[in-house]
């Protein structure tokens, strides 16, 4: 269930014309106005339909509470598809919204725009801070997070001016007097967070920068030698693509959003789209695959604001991805391939407090994965039998797959003890036919290829994270942003200091 409060002025709504044959008869004709009102624009989900009652208990829970603290005496509810592109059927959206009214009638003067119409409106919006609050939920979950849409503060030059000069980097000591990466961040000028910036944008200093790049290349080298063909796309794509991929369905709520004109676009949560679409460019034979396509991608997740950590959790990170296209007989090779590269990554880097998880889907939650059950079964099976011909040793957890496929994640733990994933890689039974994927076989035929995503050293900000914690920025020679430092005993020797500077740097 999604909804939109407006606490407003007024709202003035008429009824145009129907949207499908069974829409609500025996309407209004001509506008209608409520003034001084709460409008709640509201779109019934396919989610809320296994429990209705329940939703609906929550729902007129959580009107009344918006209503209480706007000290609204009128209700308007107010049918609104476009909150959501996962609609319960109509008659049942129509039921709710009727049982809405009637059950909000006792304590509230009670509008309700007709259902199943196309409608023309307007509205004034009072404008105060709790103006504009909009929630989602489902029967049976904790309250989420309440987002108050709040209209834009005046700009005040010189207040942004002295929170731009104020960094504001704390973090409590972990057991063993152990620190954060928020605190090593900012004892050791590797990063900072500026509430200018925005919280989950970390800004990494010249030194951080070093350590990430030391990475960067040690992580490119590595894939270069191994086969993989590095790409370079864009940070944003048009919502079709999202579409086809299954992400708006899976995971809009975690994407950022863009209106250009009037089309919609998305920053990219992954790169998996952008590479099928190289891929999908021109045709290939079965002695081309397998294909490994890999980059070193900037990323956007719209976490919670309470959810964001220093290094760990952020909304823009940058993720050593790939995805390799290969036939069915080269699935296990290749599997092998990626977790033998993951295991020298780790002993390069010294990550010897790492563990492994086979992570596979819940058939009871049909909102999160995609309904195929011999799929996921079969896929299930197949990465089990790699995993334990590898002779890894793992832990599975139910519930944690990608929706499209099972994963084996590389788990850690930080310095305050919470398991957190570092890098994954995933067998995905979907794309191919979402994508309509192909290569040629050598009877002439078109078949489809199998897909893995991986990561080979997982988010740098995240494994950087990780590394500082475990060090406690004691860091290798190779990732120490100043690994020389040249001093001298007068002024009088700093010319010569600076040509073994210069001499050391070449």
């Amino acid at each position: 269930m999604r909804i939109l409060a407006i606490h407003a002025d007024y709202i003035e709504f008429e009824a145009t014309k129907k949207a499908f044959k069974a829409a609500e008869e025996g309407i209004k004709e001509g506008k209608q106005r409520v003034n001084d009102c709460l409008v709640i624009l509201s779109a019934v989900e396919k989610r809320d339909e296994e429990n209705l009652g329940a939703v609906l208990e929550r729902y007129v829970k959580e009107v009344k509470d918006i209503a209480g603290q706007v000290k609204a005496k009128r209700v308007v509810v107010y049918p609104y598809a476009h909150l959501s592109s996962t609609l319960a059927s109509p008659d049942l959206a129509e039921k709710f919204l009727k049982d809405a009214e009637g059950l909000l009638k006792p304590d509230f003067e009670v509008a309700r725009a007709p259902f199943g119409w196309y409608k023309a409106f307007t509205l004034a919006s009072k404008g105060h801070p709790l103006s504009e609050l909009s929630r989602e939920f489902s029967a049976g979950e904790k309250q989420e997070e309440v987002k108050a849409i709040e209209r834009e503060k005046p700009f005040n030059r010189e207040h942004v001016l002295q929170q731009m000069s104020r960094v504001k980097m704390s973090a409590e000591r972990a057991p063993g007097d152990l620190k954060s990466n928020v605190e090593l961040g900012k004892e050791l000028d590797l990063y900072i967070v500026s509430e200018v910036v925005g919280g989950g944008l970390p800004l990494l200093t010249p030194r951080g920068t070093t350590i990430k790049r030391e990475l960067e290349r040690f992580i490119v080298d590595q894939e270069l030698k191994e086969g993989y063909i590095h790409t370079d796309t864009p940070i944003m794509a048009k919502s079709d693509l999202y579409k086809i991929s299954g992400h708006w369905d899976h995971y809009k709520d975690n994407m950022f959003i863009l209106k250009v004109g009037q089309e919609t676009f998305a920053l990219r949560p992954m790169t998996c789209p952008f590479h099928f679409a190289i891929y999908k460019s021109k045709s290939h034979s079965y002695r081309e695959l397998p294909l490994k396509y890999a980059e070193i991608a900037s990323l956007f997740r719209n976490e919670k604001s309470g959810e964001l950590m220093g290094l760990t959790r952020i909304r823009q990170f940058t993720l050593a991805d790939a995805h390799i296209l290969c036939r069915p007989d080269q699935l296990e090779a290749e599997f092998s391939k990626v977790v033998n590269l993951i295991q020298y990554v780790m002993k390069t880097l010294g990550m010897d407090d790492l563990w492994f998880r086979f992570s596979k889907w819940d058939p009871a939650n049909k909102e999160k994965y995609i309904d195929d059950p011999q799929a996921w079964n079969e896929t299930q099976q197949s990465m089990k039998k790699i995993l334990d011909k590898l002779k890894l040793k793992y832990v599975e957890a139910a519930n944690e797959a990608a929706f499209y496929g099972p994963k084996l994640d590389i788990q850690c733990k930080n310095v305050f003890g919470k398991e957190d994933t570092l890098l994954t890689v995933q067998i995905d039974f979907a794309a191919a036919d979402r994508f309509d994927l192909t290569y040629v076989d050598e009877a002439g035929t078109q078949q489809r290829p199998m897909l893995i995503h991986r990561s080979s050293v997982g988010c740098f900000e995240r494994t950087i994270a990780h590394i500082l914690e475990k060090t406690q920025g004691k860091l290798p020679l190779w990732l120490s942003p100043v690994q020389v430092k040249i001093v001298t005993v007068n002024d009088s020797h700093a010319n010569y200091a600076n040509q073994i500077a210069t001499l050391m740097k070449g």
